[in-house]
């Protein structure tokens, strides 16, 4: 089980600095820049944005609908509609983090009632002089599979603490510039 766990430990290494990367680097703008960028094209009467970050995106959207309709509702809709399309970019594989934990926690516990049955297995079919080096070892690799399990799942619990923590910063991010952009349209 050990290998498997490894195999995963790599797996929810690469969603983490995967994940990392988009959310710190890729999807990355500065709240009060992008809401002065909005202030100013209200101001103007230009309804445009410049930038091309999920943020600029999704106002851009409603934006555009307000220039079509000028109907709170319209542009409601269309901001929602943007949102749908780039918010899972956001979301997408952090959640696995989870569940690569819970998978490793349980084969680590897994690999150690299997190191145990073997140990005490083995242990019952040999001479008594080497009982207990066969116990100790078949006990000490079970606990192993235990502890690299939890290890793993640690790191990956650690890292989902981390990047949902992001992730939910970003999303109030773009509903306050969002909404401050609703409210000065109507």
């Amino acid at each position: 089980f050990m290998h498997v766990i490894a195999v995963l430990g790599v797996v929810g290494l690469a969603i983490i600095l995967e994940r990392a990367y988009a959310l710190y680097v890729k999807i990355q703008f500065d709240k009060a820049q992008v809401l002065s960028e909005v202030r100013n094209a209200i101001y103007s009467g230009r309804l445009v944005l410049g930038g091309q970050t999920l943020i600029h995106q999704i106002i851009q959207a409603g934006f555009q609908a307000f220039e079509r309709s000028g109907k709170a509702s319209e542009v409601q809709m269309a901001i929602d509609g943007a949102a749908t399309k780039y918010f899972p970019h956001v979301y997408k594989r952090t959640s696995n983090l989870t569940m690569i934990a819970n998978i490793t926690t349980l084969l680590g516990l897994l690999g150690t009632i299997g190191g145990l049955i073997v140990a005490f297995g083995g242990a019952a079919a040999k001479d008594p002089a080497q009982r207990g080096a066969i116990l100790a070892d078949g006990i000490a690799k079970a606990m192993n599979c235990t502890a690299f399990g939890l290890l793993v799942a640690i790191a990956c619990l650690l890292a989902y603490a981390f990047l949902q923590g992001r992730t939910q910063k970003i999303l109030d991010d773009v509903n306050e510039v969002t909404l401050e952009a609703m409210n000065r349209l109507n």
